[in-house]
């Protein structure tokens, strides 16, 4: 039985365990969500009349273990609000992107479709390890490897590519939609997603998705980067096998 020592804060409350780099750093990581949590509420315009149950895990073999399928994982939201998450001295699972899930799905609605989870998640984080998902998607797009977005309103289309390509993509054009459109159009889709994707965003934005999906290519091929954020994806992609 794990022995888990616990800290409350105003929205959380946090499960770490003796002598890890979580307790180490437990006032930096409360101070961290509770931003996060902030900033999410406020964007949405929604609140919790619960607390988000955190739990700190020193790798992602134990994280597995409590998903259930043993196969590593750094984080995961289990509902109704508990968070799974990684915290060692190399993986710091906090920020915004589960507090995000938990939140849009209690207070707007769980899609089954990861393409719209995901994206809205990533959309507050704005990085992937680090690095922003618009810089992603410009290296994969000069690179020729433009996965289109509606290659992903299935999830097993989705699923079948590496979340290093799908995740900082889905949420730079949930970025792109949102500035676009604004948020109010954006949650109309997000709610609605689960029926035919390509109809329910004609209905919520008022144009094709292969519309709005060429002005985000245009969009993204004007952004410049210093090649040393491009080095940094491909040395992020050379150390996971996958250049």
């Amino acid at each position: 039985m794990t022995m888990w020592l616990e800290q409350e804060s105003e929205h959380y409350v946090f499960h770490y365990l003796k002598n890890s780099f979580a307790a180490q750093d437990i006032a930096e990581i409360i101070k961290t969500q509770e931003r996060c949590f902030d900033y999410i509420c406020r964007v949405l315009s929604v609140s919790l009349d619960d607390k988000i149950h955190y739990y700190f895990y020193d790798s992602p073999d134990a994280v597995g273990v409590e998903y259930g399928d043993n196969e590593p994982c750094n984080g995961f939201t289990r509902m109704p609000n508990k968070i799974f998450a990684v915290y060692n001295e190399r993986v710091k699972c906090v920020g915004f992107h589960e507090d995000a899930n938990i939140i849009s799905y209690r207070t707007l609605c769980r899609p089954i479709k990861a393409f719209l989870r995901e994206g809205l998640a990533m959309y507050f984080d704005k990085t992937w390890w680090g690095i922003p998902n618009t810089a992603w998607t410009k290296y994969f797009i000069d690179k020729g490897n433009n996965l289109h977005i509606s290659q992903f309103a299935e999830n097993n289309e989705f699923y079948k590519y590496s979340d290093r390509r799908t995740y900082p993509l889905v949420g730079a054009f949930t970025e792109y939609l949102i500035t676009v459109f604004g948020l109010r159009k954006y949650v109309a889709f997000y709610s609605s997603g689960d029926e035919d994707l390509k109809s329910a965003f004609h209905q919520s934005f008022g144009i094709d998705l292969e519309v709005a999906e060429q002005g985000f290519i245009n969009y993204i091929s004007s952004l410049h980067y210093s090649p040393a954020i491009f080095k940094a994806i491909e040395e992020e992609l050379e150390t996971r096998g996958e250049r």
